[in-house]
């Protein structure tokens, strides 16, 4: 074999030639039976041998197959699961709310203010719809709304006056305190909002009504009995609160928003003229159903 002028030629020795000269090694050492095996051209052999461990210990580029690091299998990462869509607020929505009234009535009787600030408060709750508009975050939007009320309201009576010096006597007459009844109120109001994902902070303002019942109090010396008056009341109203989406389609909602329902004119029972004003501050929550994605 002439091993040595094939080393020569190609200094970079495969990783097969390099292993059958390590088998050619084990071979030539091989013993059976406390004798050596008997190759032919034994002296060839072991001359390949030592040609070959020299090519590997001179070149470093020339390396065993077996010597090579094994490929790591690598398998690809699951796919990264689908970022949910952010929610839309435009489209339309409908739903209830619930809350508070805290009114005030304000009566004029004949030019002098009789009554300030009577207490007119009760629960309020009722229907709503409207509709929005998103454009990026800023979110325009409408809504009508109606609500019925038991805000009930007394005011004080007028103090009798002194009693005349003796001995004249004079009839006195008394005037028992008014009373006030809201039946029901009502909003359409515009909104403008700002989205912050899943949740919305707006303000709104828009036109207020509501329907008030005002009672004269009772004229002690005239016995006749006390008049009712009823009116529908237009004024306007503003306010704000804050939404969030708690699925898909339902949202919740807290508000607060203040009325001035304006004001009517009466007469009473005696002829005088009373202007009656009615204000409010409500406070609510609100469920509502928005259709559609």
């Amino acid at each position: 074999m002439d091993c040595g002028k094939s080393v020569v030629a190609n200094e970079n020795v495969s990783a097969a030639m390099v292993r059958q000269a390590r088998g050619f090694a084990l071979s030539a050492s091989f013993v059976t039976k406390g004798r050596v095996m008997n190759f032919e051209n034994h002296k060839s052999v072991r001359l390949c041998v030592a040609l070959a461990a020299l090519v590997m210990a001179t070149n470093p580029n020339v390396a065993s197959a077996a010597d090579l690091p094994q490929t790591m299998s690598t398998k690809a990462p699951p796919p990264a699961a689908a970022a949910a869509a952010p929610f839309h607020w435009s489209g339309l929505y409908a739903g209830g709310h619930f809350g508070y009234l805290w009114g005030r009535t304000r009566v004029d009787d004949n030019g002098i203010t009789t009554e300030h600030n009577a207490r007119t408060d009760g629960v309020i709750g009722g229907a709503m719809i409207g509709y929005n508009w998103q454009f990026g975050r800023v979110v325009f939007g409408v809504e009508g709304d109606f609500g019925w009320t038991n805000a009930r309201g007394v005011g004080e009576g007028e103090p009798p006056p002194p009693p005349p010096p003796p001995p004249v006597l004079l009839p006195i007459t008394t005037h028992g305190p008014n009373s006030y009844d809201v039946r029901w109120s009502s909003h359409a109001r515009g909104r403008l909002g700002f989205a912050f994902g899943s949740w919305l902070m707006f303000a709104t303002a828009g036109i207020a009504a509501s329907d008030l019942s005002f009672r004269e109090g009772a004229i002690n010396t005239t016995f006749v009995p006390a008049s009712t008056s009823g009116g529908k009341y237009y004024g306007w109203s503003v306010g704000g609160g804050v939404e969030t989406a708690l699925t898909s389609n339902l949202i919740g909602r807290v508000e607060y928003f203040y009325d001035d329902f304006g004001h009517k004119d009466y007469v009473g029972v005696l002829g005088n003229p009373y202007r009656v004003s009615l204000t409010g501050h409500s406070v609510r929550a609100a469920l509502a159903w928005k259709f559609g994605p």
